[in-house]
């Protein structure tokens, strides 16, 4: 048994939740969303036979520009989940999972959480750092032209404040990674050298008290695209 848990806890430190979607939809158009699990480093989800714990029993949350949301309804997939959403206004969707796992690892609570970004019409409404509701998560104005060269600032949130000192792991679509760490107002940013898709990885461990768990480690991610 303890031989399983280290195996188990050693392989959580590399594995979170992402959802990939297109950054860009059309109002009273469906679109799909994707939801994975695995090591953002190696692009490669694991089948979900071989998810840990309960973590495949998420659910997945659009929330419109005026903040409503709704709970999308997935379809199990081999290596991931699949649902649909159609927008319904202009403005700037954001896709949530917030999953506490229900297994603790050692003294520890996991909190996996992911989020993308659908910008829709010309609308600028919903298109901030707190419109993410999770405990944790990273945000990127998925209005601006991400491009090869060109800095892309990004911004994490703690519990509906922006936080600075949250650690964001940066994967680039060619196995390389960068560590940043946010500043003043949650802000941060780097500077992708190829195209493709990123995964931004924000973590923060908190201590607790009076638990089953002395502490929650919260993991964060956000997919966008880089032309």
């Amino acid at each position: 048994m303890a031989l399983v848990l280290t195996f188990s806890v050693s392989q959580l430190f590399a594995h979170a939740l992402y959802i990939e979607t297109a950054a860009s939809g059309k109002k009273g158009v469906a679109q799909d969303v994707k939801v994975f699990y695995g090591e953002p480093a190696d692009g490669a989800p694991e089948k979900l036979a071989d998810w840990w714990s309960d973590t495949k029993e998420f659910t997945l949350w659009a929330w419109s520009p005026s903040g409503e949301k709704t709970q999308l309804q997935v379809t199990a997939k081999d290596d991931h989940f699949v649902a649909s959403f159609t927008p319904a206004a202009d403005g700037v969707y954001t896709i949530t999972v917030s999953h506490n796992v229900g297994q603790i690892a050692g003294k520890t609570q996991y909190q996996f959480n992911a989020a993308a970004l659908v910008a829709v019409g010309k609308s600028d409404e919903g298109n901030q750092l707190l419109a993410n509701k999770s405990e944790l998560g990273v945000f990127v104005n998925v209005k601006e032209a991400l491009k090869k060269g060109k800095p892309v600032d990004f911004s994490s949130q703690f519990k509906s404040a922006a936080t600075e000192g949250i650690y964001v792991t940066v994967f680039s679509p060619k196995g390389w990674s960068k560590e940043v760490k946010t500043g003043a107002e949650g802000k941060a940013s780097f500077t992708p050298e190829w195209t493709g898709k990123y995964i931004l990885e924000a973590s923060k461990n908190e201590k607790v008290e009076g638990q089953a768990f002395e502490s929650v480690q919260r993991i964060a991610t956000l997919s966008i695209g880089v032309n």
